[in-house]
């Protein structure tokens, strides 16, 4: 798929029991590695100019799948192709092709539950936003494979230390901060997850930024 810039993003669903399909979550991935295509990590939500469009093929990709006996949670990634600004149009535009469809879940599942059960909030289909019991949208980036070789030998009670001492442990009271994961690998792996959240996509960006530099 030819282009200059491209995103990676991806929608999530769920097909219920009774064959009825809900868009659960948008997000934008993070690629890295030796090609680029290795899943580092995701942003939450899909950049809006391509959100809502991600939905849309994602609730026809479920009824779809439905019709053929799939059940559950299932994944759609996408290519997303900047588009130039072409006479008449205000903005560039987004080429998006689905690419890859997963039955299961998947590295962009568990950030966004535990978004949703350190919240208490909801996901608006109307918007692509989610929004906690305030009615504030909320934002995060989450990785599996936040990875240094200095991490060698620390123990998961030290790193709670180093949470506690710099305060980067999630705030219930202001429901922002990050919450760590896989904190058995540290040690061994010199690796850990997180799931930064902020009331605002800079906001999250500058909580993750954060907790790389300590």
């Amino acid at each position: 798929i030819e282009g200059s810039e491209k995103r990676s993003p991806s929608v999530q669903g769920r097909i219920t029991p009774a064959g009825e399909v809900e868009i659960l979550s948008t997000h934008d991935q993070i690629l890295g590695g030796p090609d680029g295509q290795i899943f580092l990590g995701c942003r939450f939500p899909a950049d809006e100019a391509y959100r809502l469009q991600l939905q849309e093929y994602g609730l026809r990709i479920g009824k779809n799948l439905a019709e053929k006996g799939a059940i559950e949670r299932y994944s759609v990634d996408f290519i997303a192709v900047r588009q130039p600004v072409q006479n008449g149009e205000e903005a560039d535009t987004w080429d998006v092709q689905a690419i890859e469809i997963n039955l299961r879940k998947g590295g962009t599942t568990h950030p966004f539950m535990a978004l949703k059960l350190l919240t208490n909030g909801h996901y608006d289909y109307d918007t692509g936003l989610f929004y906690d019991h305030a009615g504030n949208p909320k934002y995060y980036i989450a990785s599996d494979n936040l990875h240094k070789p200095t991490y060698l030998g620390l123990l998961p009670s030290d790193l709670m230390d180093i949470i506690a001492h710099h305060r980067l442990h999630f705030n219930s009271a202001t429901e922002t901060g990050t919450a760590f994961h896989l904190m058995g690998c540290l040690s061994e792996f010199g690796k850990l997850g997180l799931t930064s959240i902020g009331n605002s996509r800079e906001q999250a960006e500058s909580i993750h930024n954060q907790v790389v530099r300590v």
